[in-house]
């Protein structure tokens, strides 16, 4: 057991038992992120290919990202993996879908001027399946246990526009969640 020491006012207690718990807290969080499965991407133009000539790999399962309609990527993942998010909706690549979800995924004005492709890596760097977007990929978790690949991008969907990113200046004032924005 630590023990703090004391002082006549007990600020100094108080200062010590703060930062007792705040590096408990970060070596806590930081060991939970050292055992989590996080995957990673390898760029390929042979896989941005594959995507562009409508090529559909064999046992996998494709989804898309947000809508159909408004697709802003689209991944094709082994039968024995899944992807479990609201966001990302499971679809058949047979009939002429996939044509049409990949022509809309390199419509899509977001942060990158071109769209790329990339193998999907667990952590172990074996291969998942496959990725295809202008989006940045923001994270990738695969869970080889129970078979559920996550995967984290930006939200453009969420904005007034298609960009990412893009020029410009803003201006905001408020605070407590009201207030005036001007986008310029």
């Amino acid at each position: 057991m630590i023990s703090l020491p004391r002082s006549i006012n007990g600020h100094r207690c108080h200062a010590y038992a703060l930062i007792w718990v705040l590096v408990t807290v970060a070596l806590l969080f930081w060991s939970g992120c050292a055992s989590r499965n996080y995957g990673s991407l390898k760029h390929s133009q042979e896989v941005a290919q594959a995507f562009e000539t409508y090529h559909v790999f064999k046992d996998h399962r494709y989804y898309y990202l947000n809508q159909e309609n408004t697709p802003y990527a689209v991944v094709a993942v082994k039968n024995s993996y899944r992807i479990d998010s609201v966001m990302w909706r499971e679809f058949d690549p047979q009939g002429g879908k996939l044509e049409k979800i990949v022509d809309l995924v390199k419509e899509f004005s977001g942060s990158s001027s071109f769209t790329y492709g990339s193998y999907l890596r667990d952590a172990q760097n074996n291969p998942v399946g496959y990725w295809y977007s202008k989006l940045q990929m923001t994270g990738l978790k695969v869970d080889n246990e129970s078979r559920l690949v996550s995967i984290s991008t930006p939200t453009p969907w969420l904005r007034d526009d298609d960009r990412v990113h893009g020029p410009g200046v803003g201006i905001g004032i408020g605070s407590g969640g009201s207030g005036i924005g001007i986008r310029f």
